[in-house]
């Protein structure tokens, strides 16, 4: 059986990959806990800078200046984001050698530092905490998503369904139901936080979906389920986009974030324009039948 180790492996040499084991992409957060937007995306190239040597208990490296490439922080920004990971506690959700399923709960890193930024190639300096070791290194499935599409998301929903998504369409599924509750987890909503499935779906669960759809390699889409009149779950689809529709998201993540928002936006109008039409026409056709 291929292991997660192996798949970071084989796409050492792919910049843009970035491989997660899916015990990882599936975290959980502790009650009222949740990474920010910049906090997950700087999780996401920690992950990447480690490479293969993720799961050794050693120290990992990465320059201040490779970092402002592609995400421009200040020192006192980083610092906030570097205190949030090292805060955040998650539950990994994992499985032992005699297949009893079990819960981890850990840090994210265990230690880091940080060089002075007035230094020559200042280096940071970080190292994962042992739950998430070996919560990758018994890893045998994974999400490979990529870092152009991880740094363009806007918003943090969006981020933490897209990467839930890749794992899934990895193992060639195309649907799965979950407990509202338990998709809340996943995607890191506040407790707290938009507890009607109205305002839920509003402003989470449909903006993550729309921003997916536009910078992603997927598309996706969902059904509430329903106890009696309550909605108590949600059936979410995905697919892997026609070959135009992904280049029409790689062009996408080539292009300035300004204007994105707008873009999506009418996107969306075009669509409901579109079905509104469609629904017209087979009430007419319909119609003559009678």
């Amino acid at each position: 059986m291929s292991k997660t180790t192996d798949a970071i492996r084989s796409y050492a040499g792919n910049p843009d990959a970035i491989v997660e084991a899916g015990e990882v992409v599936d975290m959980r957060f502790q009650s009222g806990g949740a990474l920010s937007l910049r906090a997950a995306k700087l999780f996401h190239l920690l992950i990447q800078a480690a490479g293969v040597s993720i799961t050794d208990d050693a120290q990992h490296k990465l320059s201040f200046a490779s970092l402002n490439d592609v995400f421009h922080l200040s020192i006192e920004e980083l610092e906030g984001l570097i205190d949030e990971l090292h805060s955040t506690v998650l539950k990994l959700r994992l499985v032992d050698a005699n297949g009893r399923k079990f819960t981890k709960s850990g840090p994210i890193l265990s230690d880091m530092e940080r060089e002075d930024d007035s230094q020559l190639q200042a280096e940071l300096r970080f190292e994962f905490s042992n739950a998430l070791r070996q919560a990758i290194q018994n890893s045998s499935h994974w999400a490979v998503v990529s870092r152009k599409a991880v740094m363009a998301f806007e918003g943090k929903y969006s981020l933490r369904l897209y990467t839930m998504l890749s794992l899934r369409a990895g193992l060639r599924k195309a649907s799965e139901e979950f407990l509202l509750e338990d998709l809340r987890m996943i995607l890191g909503v506040p407790d707290g936080a938009y507890p009607r499935w109205n305002n839920f779906r509003q402003f989470v669960l449909s903006p993550a979906m729309q921003e997916v759809n536009q910078l992603a390699g997927l598309v996706v889409g969902f059904t509430p389920l329903k106890h009696g009149r309550k909605v108590v779950g949600v059936r979410l689809t995905w697919g892997i986009k026609a070959k135009q529709d992904r280049i029409e998201a790689l062009k996408e993540l080539e292009q300035p974030k300004v204007g994105r928002k707008a873009r999506r936006e009418g996107q969306v109008e075009m669509i409901a324009h579109a079905e509104k039409i469609e629904r017209h026409e087979m009430a007419l056709a319909l119609a003559k039948l009678q």
